[in-house]
């Protein structure tokens, strides 16, 4: 279900970031397994999310597993 807000534009920039790279993520089987990491609260904020969005996906899924390797 699609928020009515969303309908008539009222998604704030970073809204909108954090919407756009939630789809890609979820959209991606390789990108899925990292989706705590990739969208969690980086001190980057929206160009860590502009990055979701544009980069290669597989230099996120490189830098993903590295986070996720760092906290084991």
């Amino acid at each position: 279900m699609v928020a009515a807000w969303m309908v008539r534009g009222y998604m704030l920039e970073g809204e909108r970031l954090y919407f756009d790279a939630a789809r890609r993520v979820e959209n991606s089987p390789r990108l899925r397994p990292y989706k705590s990491i990739i969208l969690g609260d980086w001190p980057e904020g929206d160009d860590h999310l502009r990055w979701v969005i544009g980069g290669k996906v597989s230099e996120i899924v490189a830098w993903a597993k590295q986070i996720r390797e760092d906290s084991e």
